[in-house]
């Protein structure tokens, strides 16, 4: 396999015996901005990476603002464990046929129809259906709409995922439905990486035992990371996880 497009990391039977001990046990990864670009094309490096690491015995969660089906399957179709965090932890999907949801649309349409009237440059983003939150384009200035909503009392925080706006209920983060994720797993936050790029990552990173920042994440998400990659997007998903997998089998980290 080849790590950050140099060398291959040549694993020997003592390594892999290691690794089988460490005592962290799963991997999370964001989607856009983490392993695809903004436009959603996903890094083949990252891909080959996250296979890598399933053989290792990791277990690798996708954890995103995009919808249930688009995360959900996207982690089938790279190998991940059959797990997706969703809608910035609005949803968490464990089947195709199993869904919980933290919270309604409710809420986020009251936000929506606000905003339309208050701003001339509100649009929703053509994306796949959800079911707890609405998602907008990039348009419109963040700060002075929150504070818009703020006044209205409406309890939607938006979060820019850097791929989008979204209206989402205040209390819902990818940690809420990550927890519960993990506990399905049985694995502890303490045991767990999560790699990602924007503020919507930030609540996994202060959950969870290890985090890194691609170097495309803002200096905000990268203050909270254990360790921030010179990479970005794909190829810094695979720094990180080069960077993990290394220092874990000398003892560093």
């Amino acid at each position: 396999m080849y790590l950050n497009s140099s060398r291959p990391l040549v694993l020997s039977a003592v390594n892999v015996v290691k690794i089988s001990t460490l005592n962290y046990k799963a991997f999370v990864l964001d989607i856009d901005g983490t392993i695809c670009d903004y436009d959603g094309i996903l890094n083949l490096e990252a891909a080959y990476s996250i296979r890598w690491i399933r053989k290792l015995g990791y277990e690798v969660i996708l954890a995103s603002g995009r919808g249930p089906w688009d995360t959900y399957y996207l982690g089938v179709f790279l190998g991940c464990s059959k797990l997706a965090v969703c809608e910035n932890g609005g949803v968490l999907m464990t089947s195709p046929t199993d869904i919980t949801l933290f919270s309604d649309k409710s809420k986020s349409l009251e936000a929506y129809d606000l905003l339309c009237k208050k701003f001339d440059d509100v649009r929703v983003k053509p994306v796949s259906a959800r079911l707890t939150e609405v998602v907008l384009l990039r348009t419109f200035d963040k700060d002075s709409a929150q504070k818009t909503l703020e006044q209205a009392s409406l309890p939607i925080n938006i979060l820019d995922s850097k791929f989008a706006y979204h209206l989402t209920r205040k209390g819902i983060t990818k940690a809420l439905a990550l927890k519960m994720c993990l506990e399905t797993l049985r694995i502890s936050p303490e045991e767990t990486v999560v790699i990602g790029d924007s503020e919507t990552d930030i609540s996994m990173f202060e959950l969870c035992g290890y985090s890194a920042a691609v170097g495309n994440a803002s200096e905000e998400v990268k203050s909270k990371a254990d360790y921030v990659c010179k990479a970005e997007i794909g190829d810094g998903a695979v720094e990180a996880i080069d960077y993990f997998i290394k220092q874990r089998t000398s003892g560093e980290v």
